[in-house]
């Protein structure tokens, strides 16, 4: 079975949002919101890839006031990023790893390698940027590190993700002003990384091996429901009576690769 940093996510924070929507592959709703901002996040991280791959970029950002000023700025936040001084780096880097009867695969917007330092580069589109407290604790940035570690000669002290807002303003001007987070690796995360893996697959390999639905959370915890989906499907909170469901925010929601 494949395993992404979003199922990692869903099974994590509750086994059976994990079962509604990766096991029986379950939709629900999307807000237009949310759908017109994961458009725009899917046209800069195409833009991008184009542009590593040495194709024209000119006629998409002509057709994107916005997308050219996120691009400008982001050239002018940090230089480097449009430089190509390492020994590897390439866009839409995938990689593998096969840990416990379970295939992780990860997919780096961009990868840069030079000797004795890797950098992942995350592109985030969304309008909110995540702290470093939130981000270092995220199954992105754990699985992602994790990975580089495990399928190259690097040490955990030698990899670095950083993330990238690119769609941040200034709150006074309203100019476009990209953040960065930047999360250095450690062998003391990796190893904990490693463990938190190894315990959560396990628990799905014995929580399938049964013919009954993977447990909800507990009812002490009841709070996680509030923005579910699928809240009405579990009779969790109000859901019980005829109320929808609120969507959660973009940002709270993890990508899933099914």
């Amino acid at each position: 079975m494949r395993l992404s940093q979003g199922h990692l996510t869903l099974l994590d924070y509750c086994p059976r949002r994990f079962q509604h929507t990766v096991l029986d592959s379950l939709m629900v709703p999307t807000n237009p919101d949310l759908l017109a901002g994961q458009r725009w996040g899917n046209r800069f991280h195409l833009m991008m890839q184009q542009r590593e791959m040495g194709l024209p970029v000119e006629p998409v950002l002509a057709e994107d006031p916005e997308l050219q000023a996120a691009v400008t700025a982001l050239a002018a936040a940090d230089p480097s990023l449009f430089e190509h001084h390492e020994r590897f780096r390439q866009s839409e880097h995938g990689r593998a790893l096969v840990l416990n009867g379970y295939w992780f695969t990860v997919i780096y917007d961009l990868l840069r390698l030079w000797d004795g330092q890797g950098e992942i580069i995350d592109w985030k589109t969304y309008l909110n940027p995540r702290n470093l407290n939130f981000l270092s604790r995220d199954w992105q940035t754990r699985l992602y590190c994790y990975v580089l570690v495990e399928t190259t000669d690097l040490s955990p002290d030698q990899v670095t993700m950083t993330y990238w807002f690119v769609r941040t303003r200034d709150p006074v001007t309203q100019e476009q002003q990209p953040q960065r987070v930047q999360i250095p690796y450690s062998a003391q995360r990796h190893a904990q990384t490693h463990i938190d893996l190894l315990r959560l697959t396990d628990y799905l390999t014995q929580a399938m091996a049964t013919s009954n639905p993977l447990p909800q959370i507990p009812e002490t915890q009841v709070e996680k429901c509030a923005h579910c989906p699928f809240m009405m499907r579990c009779q969790r909170g109000s859901a019980r009576g005829d109320e929808t469901p609120e969507l959660p925010p973009l940002e709270a929601i993890p990508e899933v690769v099914l």
